[in-house]
């Protein structure tokens, strides 16, 4: 048997939503960090995967960011689904690791 890497990202991300929902965890896709102080504005956000024990970027987590945002932080472990990738080049994000492994 035999199995895609977009095939294998959708059944883990399925997976992972169903044990989410199960906790009773829902996300939240539209938050939007813009500003931090005043008229500043962020270029930078650190993405919160803390409750997972392998971090998934998805393409809703990139799609959802603001388009101030040129820089992602994320735990160093993290699984970026194919789909969050295109985005990622499209936005022309930078992508920062995290040392702290969840």
């Amino acid at each position: 048997m035999q199995i895609s890497i977009e095939e294998l990202v959708e059944v883990i991300t399925r997976q992972v939503i169903s044990e989410l929902v199960k906790r009773g965890i829902t996300v939240d896709y539209n938050t939007k960090m813009n500003s931090f102080s005043g008229n500043l504005k962020r270029t930078n956000i650190e993405i919160d995967m803390s409750n997972y024990k392998t971090p998934l970027l998805t393409e809703n987590n990139v799609l959802s960011l603001s388009s101030d945002i040129t820089e992602i932080i994320i735990p160093g472990r993290t699984i970026i689904t194919p789909g969050a990738k295109d985005v990622i080049r499209k936005k022309k994000l930078n992508i920062t690791y995290k040392n702290k492994s969840y």
